[in-house]
């Protein structure tokens, strides 16, 4: 059996914040840093935070006011040994590089134990924080299988004994170990490669919510981990 935490501050109950005992309000480091370290006391797999973009009166108060999951990962990672550390990451909303350079640091910080949520993000209302028109639902998939496809590739720039760092030899690279990405899709478009040495895992582990048929399709083609509600 795989355990997993998955993080909501101030709590997934809409009123969770309300009860005598609840540590209420926005950021809080030391309760992340806490939930973090008891869950991998406990033997859990992974400590996982979903994402968002909308905030206001209207909307659940986990998601007005909170961390970057990326950022907050890795101050986590500093404080733990074994446990997985997963986020959220938007294919329709980012770009490639983007991603797969902030994902392979997190696995580099914490020595192989990034993970990817890969989600196309649902709510239309996502897309006026971007200043863009919402994809409909089929073509987000679309759009995010080529999204995954664009980060391996950039994962895969360099070969793992690359960087060799050979003072005798004047040698910080070795020849022949770098790959370019050169893609050309649909929707992404990548030529160079990503700067950094590959990531301790190769790939992170990927992790996708397959709640529709197209999710689930996509999740079953591209996914380590498959989840749903």
């Amino acid at each position: 059996m795989r355990l997993g935490v998955f993080v909501q501050t101030p709590g997934h109950h809409v009123g969770g914040w309300r009860h005598p005992d609840a540590v209420a309000g926005g950021p809080n480091l030391a309760l992340m840093q806490h939930i973090a370290a008891t869950a991998e006391r406990g033997k859990f797999d992974m400590f996982f935070l979903g994402d968002g973009f909308a905030t206001g009166y209207g909307e659940h108060p986990s998601t007005i006011g909170k961390f970057e999951p990326l950022t907050l990962l890795a101050a986590l990672a500093m404080g733990t040994r074994r446990i997985g550390l997963a986020a959220t990451g938007s294919t329709t909303y980012a770009e490639p590089y983007h991603v797969a350079r902030a994902f392979a640091s997190l696995d580099h910080l914490s020595g192989g134990r990034a993970a990817w949520n890969v989600v196309t993000t649902a709510y239309a209302k996502s897309g006026a924080v971007f200043g863009r028109q919402h994809p409909p639902h089929a073509e987000r998939y679309a759009m995010a299988e080529e999204f995954v496809e664009a980060c391996r590739l950039l994962w895969d720039s360099w070969d793992d004994d690359a960087f060799v760092a050979d003072k005798a030899a004047g040698l910080f690279v070795r020849p022949g170990s770098l790959h370019v990405p050169d893609f050309n899709g649909k929707y992404f478009s990548i030529r160079g490669a990503l700067n950094m040495p590959r990531p301790p895992q190769g790939h992170p582990v990927l992790i996708q919510a397959g709640s529709s048929g197209p999710g689930q399709a996509l999740a079953a083609r591209i996914a380590d981990v498959v989840f749903t509600a």
